[in-house]
């Protein structure tokens, strides 16, 4: 008999459906030309803008839940073994397939040179994405990459956390480990400064694990103060802080998206990952010490929970099924230069949603459940 999977927190999931949603917004609307004077193309750029701020979303969000894992089996013999086969399960064979992606399709002689060849072709070695060290290469040659595999930075940022932490949680009592999260957390702004401006490289400050790892460790802290009987009654009897926390990283989130803060801006290097982090983790709290609050139930809302469960594939293809389908319709990389390449973009998204469920069922929820086998008792 197999053993249960853990339940799933369905406002979670939509934490997740709105990470993923914030992602492939901006890369669908902020970081493509759009005809001057479009009052719709110019919402959707100024609505999208900051939407790279998802990536932080699931950076809090993984340090929870992998944090949350860690802690509730730190004392168990077959930690190692039975997280390292879980975490293989489920990050491994659809990265695989991305990867698998990549190769074939730049195979393909008109999709290859489509965009000046930007989707295949960089100084970014290719080895490096097999070794989940892109971010790091990114960083030597100062490269995004390939366009097709963009977005895996933050992935190789992620299965770096996941070889140290375990390591971490072991070692530490709970409070010390509440301390180490504190110290990163001030720490990783003032390592993006010191790399944009001393070493003069925003591609450090932005990809690496100690520059990015304050948003993990927020996750991780969440975790620890849940866990901490104390602390949570304390969290519990100050609810109204901690929804003045979130209203007001609301009203912060809303600042930052009118005044256009770039991803590599000094300000958002500076403060303003940091302040997006301690948000995200405001709110995971507020779902997880109040699952009966108006917003939790919002969150919970079966569509967007949806969205959240299947939002690695989303975030893994969404930008190769986008650049297919436009290279299909017009031999063209997206551009909304008519309301043809919107209609396309909304088709790629759709596309994307649905092969996202197939995936899920077919793929991606069998394999979870294989790896849940490895037990940690």
């Amino acid at each position: 008999m197999n053993p249960p999977v853990p339940p799933r927190i369905a406002a979670l999931d939509g934490l997740r459906g709105i990470a993923i949603l914030l992602v492939v917004g901006c890369h669908y609307y902020a970081v493509v030309p759009t005809p001057a004077g479009s009052a719709v193309n110019d919402f959707l750029r100024g609505a999208a803008g900051l939407g790279y701020s998802g990536v932080d979303l699931f950076f809090v969000l993984s340090g929870f839940l992998i944090g949350g894992v860690l802690l509730d089996h730190r004392t168990s013999s077959r930690l190692l073994p039975a997280f390292y086969a879980r975490r293989l399960a489920r990050i491994i064979p659809l990265y695989l397939l991305l990867l698998a992606s990549f190769l074939v399709g730049r195979g393909i002689p008109g999709l290859r040179t489509t965009n000046h060849g930007a989707y295949f072709i960089s100084a970014v070695p290719t080895w490096s994405y097999f070794a989940f060290m892109q971010n790091i290469t990114m960083t030597w040659v100062r490269d995004i990459g390939p366009y097709w595999l963009g977005v895996t930075w933050s992935l190789a940022v992620e299965e770096q956390f996941y070889l140290v932490m375990p390591f971490v949680v072991r070692r530490f009592s709970l409070r010390q480990l509440m301390g180490a999260c504190m110290t990163v957390i001030l720490l990783s702004p003032l390592l993006r400064l010191n790399a944009l401006y001393n070493a003069h490289n925003a591609f450090a400050a932005m990809f690496l694990l100690l520059t990015r790892a304050d948003g993990l460790m927020w996750g991780v802290l969440c975790a620890c103060l849940v866990r901490d009987d104390a602390i949570k009654s304390t969290l519990l009897r100050h609810h109204r802080l901690l929804t003045a926390a979130v209203a007001g990283g609301a009203m912060g989130f809303g600042l930052l998206t009118v005044r256009h803060a770039g991803a590599d801006s000094p300000p958002m290097l500076g403060w303003g990952y940091s302040l997006l982090s301690a948000w995200f983790a405001a709110a995971v709290l507020g779902v997880i010490l109040f699952p009966g609050a108006r917003a939790t139930r919002m969150l919970a809302w079966r569509p967007l929970a949806a969205v959240g469960i299947t939002s690695y594939f989303i975030y893994l293809f969404h930008t190769p099924i986008w650049y297919v389908l436009h290279w299909l319709f017009f031999n063209l990389p997206p551009l909304h230069l008519s309301w043809q390449s919107g209609a396309v973009t909304v088709l790629a998204f759709f596309t994307t949603l649905a092969a996202a469920g197939i995936s899920w069922r077919w793929f991606e929820g069998p394999l979870l459940k294989l790896g849940h086998r490895v037990s940690y008792e």
